[in-house]
């Protein structure tokens, strides 16, 4: 299970979901395979207690929420032949045409199939993007294809191949924060963060 795009908030609902919730989204976004039955255990094991059509009532409501959009497969990308990671970030000059030619960089984006994340951002750059690709040289073409493609709204760009460490992520919500970052500065040791020592 991946995270999704968020959806516009303009006429859209609260959705309130409690913390048992945000612990089986979890345990789907882990392993989207997990039966009822293992998400029972597994919930036992943190304490809570509750039957498979509990869980099963929970999951159709978070379907028909829209909370869960979908489930997918977690894949080795070495193992697909997929093994370059590279981070891209632009930063766009301004020709005349520019929203037009942004616009036919988002199409581009969007239909290529090695492109897993896009995005505007704020600050010094403007663009970001994630892709992956079989080879160095395959990574290499594509840079110089888009850089002809789109080279006359791009005044700066920087692609990082990287080594991942960590692919993943968790819901939370501001206690699981603060427990956390209290937790760590405990192992750490309050001098590294004095001012949540002092609220230890």
């Amino acid at each position: 299970m991946t995270m999704t795009q968020p959806v516009p908030m303009k006429n859209k609902k609260e959705v309130i979901i409690d913390s048992i919730d945000r612990q089986i989204l979890n345990l789907l976004i882990a392993n989207a395979r997990d039966s009822t039955r293992t998400i029972v255990k597994k919930l036992a094991g943190l304490g809570i207690n509750m039957s498979e059509r509990g869980i099963g009532k929970r999951i159709a409501r978070l379907e028909k929420l829209n909370v869960i959009h979908g489930y997918t497969a977690m894949v080795d990308l070495n193992q697909v032949n997929m093994p370059i990671l590279r981070l891209v970030t632009v930063k766009f000059t301004s020709p005349k045409d520019f929203v037009k030619r942004v616009e036919a960089m988002k199409e581009y984006l969007k239909n290529a199939p090695y492109c897993d994340f896009s995005a505007r951002t704020n600050g010094n750059i403007d663009w970001i993007e994630l892709k992956f690709f079989n080879n160095h040289e395959q990574a290499q073409q594509e840079e110089d294809l888009y850089r002809a493609w789109f080279g006359d709204i791009i005044e700066d760009y920087r692609s990082y191949d990287l080594d991942i460490h960590k692919m993943g992520w968790q819901l939370f919500d501001e206690s699981d924060f603060n427990r956390f970052i209290q937790n760590t500065c405990k192992k750490e040791g309050a001098e590294t963060c004095p001012n949540i020592a002092k609220n230890m």
